[in-house]
């Protein structure tokens, strides 16, 4: 105790004879600049050739302004360098600790919105993510922060002054700077007007690479993007909604249970060369496959399946918003209209689960204004037994099966596993005595042991299948129409597995995002062309399937799928398959008409909803 109060007092006098030396005082004022300035991009991107070519272009000026208008602004409200130092330095550097780790996992920056959610990131976090490394980086920066400011505020003075106008003037000089920065222009989605021959959607990381990390994060404080119109009014809705063809004839007393089992990252494996397996790894998925197989073309690959669940459940393609954007996450803060609600005017009851946190993804928020009767997640469930390291797809298809069983009511159930979620450790089926061996001569011992573990959440989601329409076939005498397929792609090492057995992910034809399904009903539905179409067209063909009414919008969307099948940001294809400009459809009437009835559903009055093109009060009065 005695020999740490005498090393104190020897730093203290040290730190006095600093502050009295005029050349010391500089020197470390500059360094404390330097370290504001230079250390936060570091950390954001941990990216050498990227912080380069930063500091060596103009925007680091208008960075480097930012940050000391940052710090002038605290200066002029606390009168004291080192406090203002230390509350500039360590939320930007905590910021950018965030960001770094957020771009690690699904290369994208940290935006404003995500403080939004943040209890959610702790979460995924938690529960995903290797917990060690997220605490040495959080510890490791903290530390760093802590022995920064220590430093800065004990070997520099005060720095204080009185004078109140000059502190008014510094303050209101840096928050006029602050506040132009914040406001400045923006990579804002544009579309082509009639005079205009190309589309350029929002690139928020390009404003990051371009801006820096906090000049980029604090022009995205100013607002959330929205989609653009040029002409909304309730008489624009009506136009677009009146030459649309009339809807089909659907039968009152025709309800079928609809089922749509999407598994977490499902990837037809056996387009995968060169993998030994000790059992077949999706026999029933193939067997349904022989029958009624759909190709679908995820937004996602990796991860977000929020993304894909938005264009399942509303048909609004992601291609409309800026890619950065989740649209979970900013916007569905209204009731608005989805193939459930659509579906609940037609007398279903309509249920989603998903074996995780209910406000993960805010979908205890959205989930509800979509129109589901209810959402049962993981707090929820009545089966909740493991395996691998999450619920099990077998304890889903059981909740599933016991609202089967008790609904009197046609019900529409959206079951979302959670199973097969990254990260794919090796040995975690290793405990079981049924899981498959699986191995690749072209791939090293822990890359075998990432995919053997992916396999056998495949595997397992196929016993799920099975499962689920077995029990149909032998204790429902229900039409049912089930669906089948993925969110989007694993991420498997990235790309490197897939580079290494030699499947193309970037053939440039969107083999990243393509996603197989399969459809199985009870009853006689038309068959497919398999030609593939965007998720977001799903909707509208399980209303088809199931042979009922459709809403305007999705009427439209049965109409616009006779000329456009995928309309994705790595391409737009039309129904023949061909690849098409991006700005030929963002110049289409299609895509102004697209425009239009997605704003009026997600951020206008819902004018759509009020033009009934089937009487659904016929329905209603049928149950």
């Amino acid at each position: 105790m005695e020999r740490s109060m005498k090393i104190v007092h020897l730093f203290l006098s040290k730190t006095r004879k600093i502050r009295s030396n005029r050349h010391w005082i500089i020197a470390f004022l500059w360094l404390s600049i330097v370290l504001l300035i230079a250390l936060p991009e570091a950390i954001a991107w941990r990216d050498g050739s990227r912080y380069i070519r930063f500091f060596t272009s103009p925007f680091a000026a208008v960075f480097g302004l930012t940050v000391l208008s940052t710090l002038g602004l605290l200066y002029a409200l606390f009168s004291h360098y080192g406090l203002a130092w230390l509350l500039t330095f360590a939320p930007v550097c905590l910021l950018a600790q965030i960001n770094q780790m957020k771009y690690v996992n699904n290369s994208k920056p940290l935006f404003p919105w995500d403080i939004l959610i943040v209890w959610e990131g702790l979460k995924a976090a938690g529960s995903m993510a290797d917990p060690t490394q997220i605490v040495s980086l959080t510890l490791a920066v903290s530390l760093a922060c802590l022995l920064a400011a220590v430093v800065i505020i004990f070997m520099l003075p005060k720095f204080s002054f009185t004078a109140s106008r000059k502190r008014v003037l510094l303050l209101v000089v840096c928050l006029m700077v602050l506040t132009a920065i914040g406001v400045g222009q923006r990579f804002r989605v544009w579309f082509p007007g009639p005079t205009n021959n190309s589309a350029q959607v929002a690139d928020l990381d390009a404003e990051y690479r371009q801006k820096g990390f906090w000049v980029a994060f604090l022009n995205n404080i100013t607002g959330l993007p929205e989609i653009y119109v040029e002409a909304y009014t309730e008489e624009t809705i009506r136009q677009i909604a009146a030459p649309l063809p009339e809807a089909a004839t659907c039968q009152e007393s025709f309800r079928p249970d609809i089922i749509v089992l999407v598994s977490e990252s499902f990837f037809d494996m056996t387009k995968l060369p060169g993998i030994k397996y000790s059992e077949s790894i999706s026999p029933f998925f193939h067997e349904l496959k022989k029958q009624n197989s759909i190709k679908w073309f995820s937004p996602s690959f990796g991860g977000q399946t929020a993304n894909a669940e938005f264009e399942m459940l509303t048909g609004f393609p992601l291609v409309l918003f800026s890619p950065q954007v989740v649209p979970y996450r900013l916007y569905l803060r209204k009731k608005t209209e989805s193939v459930a609600s659509v579906l609940g005017s037609a007398g279903y009851k309509s249920f989603m689960i998903h074996p995780y946190y209910k406000n993960f993804w805010s979908r205890n928020t959205v989930i509800p204004n979509l129109g589901f009767d209810a959402f049962i997640a993981l707090e929820d469930m009545t089966y909740s037994e493991r395996r691998g390291g999450f619920v099990s797809d077998d304890a889903l298809i059981s909740e599933a099966i016991d609202i089967l069983e008790r609904e009197k009511k046609p019900v529409f159930l959206y079951l979302m596993t959670i199973q097969n979620h990254y990260p794919f450790e090796a040995g975690r089926y290793d405990a079981y005595d049924d899981a498959v061996k699986v191995s690749s001569e072209k791939l090293n011992e822990a890359e075998n042991g990432l995919l053997e573990s992916y396999a056998n959440g495949v595997l397992d989601s196929d016993r799920a299948l099975r499962r689920l329409v077995e029990h149909i076939k032998a204790h429902s005498n229900r039409p049912t129409l089930v669906l089948f397929h993925g969110d989007h792609l694993p991420s498997l090492g990235g790309s490197e597995i897939y580079k290494k057995l030699g499947y193309e992910l970037d053939d440039g034809k969107l083999a990243r995002h393509e996603v197989d399904g399969v459809v199985w009903s009870n009853y006689a539905i038309e068959g497919n062309d398999n030609a593939g179409y965007q998720m977001c067209y799903m909707p509208m063909k399980i209303l088809q399937w199931a042979k009922q009414p459709m809403s305007v919008y999705f009427r439209f969307l049965e109409s616009m799928s006779q000329n456009y099948s995928i309309l994705h940001t790595g391409g737009f294809y039309d129904s023949d398959g061909k690849k098409i400009a991006a700005s030929d459809f963002f110049s289409s009437e299609a895509a102004y008409d697209l425009r239009h009835l997605v704003y009026d559903l997600m951020f206008g009055k819902s004018y759509s909803t009020e033009i009934e093109t089937v009487d659904f009060a016929d329905f209603r009065g049928f149950f």
